[in-house]
């Protein structure tokens, strides 16, 4: 594939110490974003360039439904590394400091997204949410805006970050067990859906909302106690899990909101659960708990319109060629459960966006 041009963008490292919060500023030259943070122990700031490969000609970013993966990032017949056609060394000689950065494939992330997309064709207006907490760049966060990406955010500054990128309120997911009142008033006042991941999680939501002068709509967050199969530190649909509610404790929840009539409207159900899951049944097995548990609510009075299914689906970490179900696996699990309920399906990808996506060159 033929790309020519990149537009520089800054992004922030994954993980620092302790430090000052960040500086942002906007570089007047187009399709150019920095971050900046202050340590101590540096006299200057530290900063981590990235780079977007971009096609200049219209090319079809679906690649053919028989195709294997293949890596944007290749090894040429010289040696070299090239995104997309574009050798990697160009874009380091292009840079002001050749220090290390990240280049992102724009072409891949958007036919990722597009599988997604592909996968949910004939359902009503399903909601892809991708998962802020996986990649937070704010090029890259337009750019599946632009595509009609939703957001799931578990933080304020995640939700904040969402508002200036563009994200349509009404895509928008606040998840989280420590949502902060401040924030929540923020997501009310935006109509964001919320979920309610806790007792003292719902009290601050009916806080928020009077605080707000808004109706907040909330989704229950409902631990199926179904084993996703991965390691235990990244399950959380299990009964005992940190997140969620237990099922057991379901009518509680709807007596909780049948009582706040003028601060929530509960307009669907949630669950997830885990990472790294490999095992697409295991979503189908969630799903049936799940609709179930949405006949339970709906007999009660509530008119519940959507059922979200988290995320979660694994990639190939090791860059093994391990064939792993894709979004068509996952969502055909899902689809006739989905239909049968005529429920608005919202699923939240994250680190699939980015599945051979991006590299960090180096001098």
């Amino acid at each position: 594939m033929a790309a020519a041009g990149t537009a520089k963008l800054l992004s922030r490292p994954q993980q620092f110490p302790q430090c000052a919060p960040n500086r942002i500023s906007l570089n007047p030259r187009p399709h150019s974003l920095s971050f900046s943070r202050r340590r101590p122990s540096l006299a200057k700031p530290l900063r981590l360039r990235a780079a977007l490969s971009e096609p200049t000609t219209a090319v079809s970013s679906t690649p053919p439904p028989s195709a294997a993966f293949r890596h944007c990032f290749t090894r040429g017949e010289d040696g070299y590394l090239y995104c997309e056609g574009l050798k990697v060394e160009d874009v380091m000689e292009s840079m002001e400091e050749r220090r290390p950065f990240y280049l992102y494939s724009k072409a891949q992330i958007t036919r990722n997204f597009e599988a997604y997309e592909k996968a949910l064709a004939g359902l009503p207006s399903p909601i892809v949410g991708y998962a802020i907490k996986a990649n937070n760049n704010f090029k890259v966060l337009q750019h599946l805006r632009s595509l009609g990406s939703g957001a799931v955010l578990v933080s304020g500054n995640e939700l904040r970050l969402a508002l200036r990128a563009g994200f349509d309120p009404k895509k928008c997911i606040f998840n989280g067990n420590g949502k902060l009142l401040a924030d929540l008033v923020l997501a009310a006042k935006e109509g964001v859906f919320v979920n309610i991941d806790s007792e003292f999680d719902l009290e601050n939501i009916v806080n928020a909302a009077r605080i707000a002068g808004k109706k907040v709509s909330v989704l229950l967050r409902i631990n199926p106690d179904v084993d996703p199969q991965v390691h235990p530190y990244v399950a959380t649909g299990n009964k005992n899990s940190k997140f969620g509610i237990r099922n057991e404790k379901l009518q509680w929840f709807l007596d909780a909101v049948k009582a706040h009539p003028n601060e929530l409207k509960l307009v669907g159900a949630h669950c997830h659960l885990g990472s790294t899951i490999t095992k697409v049944d295991i979503f189908k097995d969630a799903a049936a708990l799940m609709v179930n548990f949405i006949d339970q609510i709906r007999d009660q009075g509530f008119e519940i319109d959507y059922l979200n299914i988290g995320g979660g689906l694994g990639i190939d970490y090791y860059h093994t060629g391990a064939v792993l179900p894709t979004p068509m696996d996952l969502i055909d699990t899902v689809r006739e459960l989905v239909v049968s309920r005529d429920l608005t399906l919202i699923i939240e990808p994250g680190r699939g966006h980015f599945m051979g996506v991006d590299e960090m060159p180096q001098e």
